[in-house]
């Protein structure tokens, strides 16, 4: 199902309003990078554009603010509730829009929650929305990284490698990219010191 263009646009402005607080440099324009490997995947794979657009829109808005010099480490203590406050703050605003029925809303807000949980990918949209961010985590060519090449060697090798896992990628379209974006991501890491 296609989301409405116009509600996509209020989505997108709550978004970018409170994506302002979070992570400098970082939380805008990977979010808008993630919607569009949203896209990328519900054309590969399938998918509900009025479910899942919204959500990876909303999934890192509930970041608290860092500094603009933060490392690997303030990233993962900064994680701890910002899928919950994200979650919250998606409620709020779709039960604003008025345009979506309570079961998508309870769908988008269960993802946003559920985002950064890669133990069990039991669903279709969980998968979509997992990949969708790891490519967008990835895409250093769109999404300029924050980190210092210690804390992007640690990022790769933590994250992707490890709490990630190449393995836990589902789809044919996300493996495709994956392959090529990591391959890329481990070059800028080391051609950028």
């Amino acid at each position: 199902m296609k989301l409405d263009k116009i509600i996509e646009e209020k989505i997108k402005e709550e978004v970018l309003k409170k994506l302002q607080n979070g992570k400098p440099n970082w939380d805008i324009p990977h979010t808008l990078n993630a919607v569009e490997w949203m896209r990328c995947l519900i054309e590969g794979e399938g998918g509900n554009e009025r479910i899942l657009i919204p959500a990876i829109y909303f999934h890192d808005t509930g970041y608290p603010e860092l500094d603009e010099n933060y490392n690997y480490d303030d990233l993962i203590e900064s994680k701890k509730m910002h899928a919950i406050k994200g979650a919250e703050f998606t409620k709020n605003v779709l039960s604003q829009i008025n345009y979506f029925s309570k079961e998508e809303v309870e769908e988008i807000v269960y993802l946003v929650k559920k985002h950064d949980e890669h133990d069990n990918l039991e669903t279709h949209n969980r998968r979509l929305i997992f990949e969708a961010d790891g490519l967008s985590m990835i895409d250093w060519e769109h999404v300029k990284p924050n980190f210092d090449q210690k804390n992007r060697t640690e990022f790769l090798n933590k994250y992707f490698i490890s709490e990630r896992g190449l393995d836990r990628w589902h789809t044919i379209t996300g493996k495709k990219y994956l392959k090529i974006l990591f391959k890329k991501a481990k070059e800028y890491n080391i051609n950028n010191p």
